[in-house]
């Protein structure tokens, strides 16, 4: 099966229109992410951008390895992880291959004790509350600042001082949020009791009415930013039509294979379909299966941006956060 180079985006859309991103997965490289925890995961930044300013969200394959721990904890952010391969440790019923979790602001979960490596999909973004989601770059030069301050990190620990010289102890992603915003952490009422973990294979696929040979699993829509989670799966020989995108979308497909602007993508494909995007015939001869996020806060927040007036929660916090 050909494979092109890792990111393509579609040619004959306009500069002023949002881009559909199609990335092989496969052919990029790992990068380590240390900052305070047992071991050290290995990850594959997928691209992903809000298009609002201020408005943060990383999406990632990730490995975990075996011995990966983090103390009892929560956000202040939402979080989706879906298991591609072995068991992910959650501390709430671990999440096993094909099995996906919705960790949602505000609601603790953990210890994880990681037994045997793992593979995931994480996405990591603004919740409803809109409390600011820290960039890879704004974690990494916040946590360089705290251990030149004399503090450390251990077992997910942040261990430095306060301004007497007294001993501080913070979970480590509280200690960088704080130092890198200046205040302290406020973390959102939680809109659950705790993370949804879903079990994915139990549910079953239902037939689009509206698009022949298209079939969808969903798996939940959670909170008022109607984040939505499930699958899409093409039968052999069927096609999605060309048209406006609505709703961001990321798909990742997990097995099968498709074509997309005049080029074949297989297994471990990654795209990622933002709001008013002008999308192309997606096609499959030997059918495709597809885990899927859908992002309708990212189109809420475009039609909304510059309407005088007009407000919301997301778009509030954010606005601080713009020019950084």
């Amino acid at each position: 099966m050909p494979r092109e180079t890792a990111q393509e985006t579609s040619k004959e859309t306009p500069r002023h229109t949002p881009q559909v991103v199609i990335t092989d997965t496969k052919a990029m490289d790992f990068e380590e992410v240390r900052r305070g925890r047992v071991h050290m995961i290995r990850r594959k930044r997928l691209p992903l951008e809000s298009g609002v300013p201020g408005v943060t969200m990383e999406y990632s394959l990730s490995v975990v390895p075996d011995g990966y721990f983090t103390p009892r904890h929560r956000h202040n952010f939402d979080q989706i992880r879906y298991t591609l391969s072995g068991i992910q440790s959650t501390g709430l019923g671990d999440l096993a291959a094909g099995e996906c979790g919705y960790f949602p602001e505000g609601s603790h979960y953990g210890p994880q004790k990681q037994e045997g490596q793992c593979e995931c999909l994480v996405l990591q973004f603004q919740g409803a509350s809109g409390e600011h989601l820290l960039s890879n770059e704004e974690m990494n030069a916040t946590y360089e600042r705290l251990l030149k301050s004399g503090g450390k990190f251990e077992n997910g620990v942040y261990k430095g001082f306060k301004p007497d010289g007294t001993p501080k102890n913070k979970d480590s992603y509280e200690a960088i949020w704080e130092e890198h915003e200046g205040r302290d952490l406020v973390f959102p009422e939680p809109r659950y009791r705790q993370p949804v973990m879903m079990l994915a294979n139990n549910y079953r696929f239902w037939p689009d009415r509206k698009r022949p040979g298209v079939e969808v699993k969903h798996l939940g829509t959670f909170s008022e930013a109607r984040t939505g989670i499930g699958f899409l799966r093409l039968t052999p020989g069927a096609a999605i039509k060309a048209g406006d995108q609505d709703d961001a979308e990321l798909r990742f497909l997990l097995e099968g294979s498709f074509d997309y602007d005049g080029k074949t993508w297989g297994e471990g494909t990654y795209m990622f379909l933002p709001n008013g995007a002008d999308v192309t015939d997606l096609r499959s001869h030997q059918g495709a299966t597809f885990f899927v996020i859908t992002l309708p806060m990212l189109a809420d927040l475009a039609a909304i941006r510059g309407k005088a007036g007009a407000r919301h929660p997301v778009l509030d916090r954010a606005t601080g956060h713009a020019g950084h």
